[in-house]
């Protein structure tokens, strides 16, 4: 873990999150599109000028081809398959993994020419891959070493000296240590996956957040499968290749989507994470102790807490506005005491745990961002069929006197999702450095083709300004190809470039 002071640390959390992802393909679903005569044409052709450059919003568009602005190109930088270092060990895992999500762009160097980045591994396409040993391989994380080429792109690095000091693979076979209560029970782990969103840390280290676990089980039938080893969120050093990845369980056991953190008035650490499932919870975490410059184990100490809203049941398809409070998730609180013998217990339990607090149900909330301006804690909810809603929306939390460590706070729906909206179910979140909000849809391979979403064409990258003449407009920047999605969104130091996965 690098060395930090506290003035850096403000510093870093005052300006969010946003430092996620980059460029790469995987499979891409051949779907059939049905007949569509009319794509949405919101917000068509508005110029806006972004931190990466100018651009006019483009079409909405069905071709199986990524689509950008005028004046915009990109290139891949790793695709499943290729290696993430060389070697002629038979016995090491060196190939980049499947379906990549998360990246993190890290810049560990004073040169400008040379970065890291972090990429995770979400999920396993069991007709590619069938057998668990090889699925195991390719997920989890993949770290290695990129450079800017003489034309200024950012390219993979190929010299074998530098590989062989940070790039490498955790898998689904990597040994984890275990911090929190739940060391008590599990002191260690094995293995990282459906590695979804993430964050960096202040201290140099990576979070990445384990999201739909139990497929692993429940549908691949793993024979090596404990599911009480996976729903958390992982911390590991990049810069040490020999570290052993931390699963931190204060944080709690859910399908975690990603950590948005934050700084309260008292100088603690904040963590903001949705369980991304129909009905599920939004949560944060309160670290013991305030922000030093000898401590980095903020993420083993704290509170865990979970959202209840002043209505029992709200419908995110309308314009809803309300209060709401944080409830505390441990044995302290006297309505969970009776239920659990440990906090092990609890955290074990922890979707248990929120709904004995009558803790809002949400309509799959996920990767959460911070505005570095306003404070204010944007949440995309991406749908819920339970609730007949189909497109989402952005959902807004202001916490009191726009302090991270209030127990209270107010909320609104800021965007819903449809046509006049001109997005639907919206995934991936992340601010620029000139607070526009950019936002990545996820609408499912199996429903781009149906008569619901016909408007929208194939899922797609918007830029958001919150302010402005076009505050509050989606501008498409990107299309997706057919049955693809963007994931994280993440722009280089000097917001020039924005990196992300396919």
């Amino acid at each position: 873990m690098g060395n930090f002071d506290r003035r850096a640390f403000l510093k870093f959390l005052g300006l969010g999150s946003a430092a996620t992802v980059l460029s790469s393909c995987s499979f891409l679903s051949k779907d059939t599109f049905s007949e569509i005569t009319e794509l949405s044409k919101t917000n068509l052709g508005l110029d806006f000028k972004s931190s990466i450059g100018e651009f006019s919003g483009i079409a909405a568009s069905i071709e199986d081809e990524l689509i950008l602005p005028e004046g915009f190109k990109y290139n891949i930088i790793r695709s499943f398959g290729d290696e993430v270092f060389e070697s002629s060990d038979e016995q090491l895992n060196n190939a980049y993994g499947a379906n990549n999500d998360y990246i993190g762009f890290i810049k560990y160097k004073d040169s400008d020419q040379e970065a890291l980045l972090f990429v995770n591994h979400e999920f396993v396409n069991p007709l590619e891959t069938p057998f668990e040993a090889k699925q195991r391989k390719v997920l989890g994380v993949s770290i290695f070493q990129i450079r800017k080429d003489t034309n200024g792109d950012w390219v993979y690095e190929t010299d074998t000296i530098k590989q062989a000091k940070y790039n490498r693979r955790i898998d689904a076979n990597t040994m984890t240590k275990v911090t929190g209560p739940v060391a008590s029970v599990l002191p260690e782990m094995r293995g990282t996956l459906a590695n979804c969103s993430g964050t960096l840390t202040p201290w140099g280290t990576v979070l990445t957040c384990e999201e739909n676990y139990e497929v692993y089980g429940d549908t691949y039938r793993w024979k090596n499968y404990d599911k009480r080893h996976y729903g958390w969120i992982v911390e590991v050093d990049p810069l040490d290749k020999e570290s052993v990845p931390m699963k931190h369980s204060a944080l709690g056991k859910m399908a975690h989507e990603n950590a948005a953190l934050a700084s309260s008035d008292e100088e603690k650490l904040v963590v903001y994470m949705g369980d991304d499932a129909m009905n599920e919870h939004i949560y944060k975490f309160v670290s013991s102790k305030a922000i030093n410059e000898t401590d980095k184990d903020f993420l083993e100490h704290g509170s865990l807490y979970v959202a209840v809203m002043d209505k029992s049941e709200l419908d995110f398809q309308d314009q809803i506005t309300g209060k709401g409070s944080w409830e505390l998730m441990s044995i302290r609180n006297p309505k969970l005491e009776p239920h659990f013998s440990s906090d092990a217990e609890l955290l074990l339990n922890t979707r248990k745990a929120a709904k004995l607090l009558n803790a809002t149900a949400t309509d799959r909330p996920e990767a959460i961002a911070i505005s570095p301006v306003s404070k204010e804690i944007f949440i995309p909810l991406t749908n819920n069929s339970s609730k007949a809603n189909k497109y989402g929306s952005i959902f807004k939390i202001r916490e009191d006197s726009s302090d991270h460590g209030a127990m209270s706070f107010t909320y609104e729906n800021y965007a819903i999702g449809g046509m006049e909206a001109g997005f639907a179910c919206p995934d991936n979140l992340a601010f620029d450095s000139e607070n526009t909000l950019w936002l990545a849809t996820d609408i499912s391979g199996s429903k781009l083709s149906s008569s619901d979403y016909e408007f929208h064409g194939n899922n797609a990258l918007f830029a958001i300004p919150l302010s402005g003449e076009h505050a509050g407009k989606a501008l498409r920047f990107a299309s997706a190809p057919r049955g693809a999605e963007f994931c994280g969104i993440c722009f280089d130091k000097e917001s020039k470039t924005l990196f992300l996965s396919v």
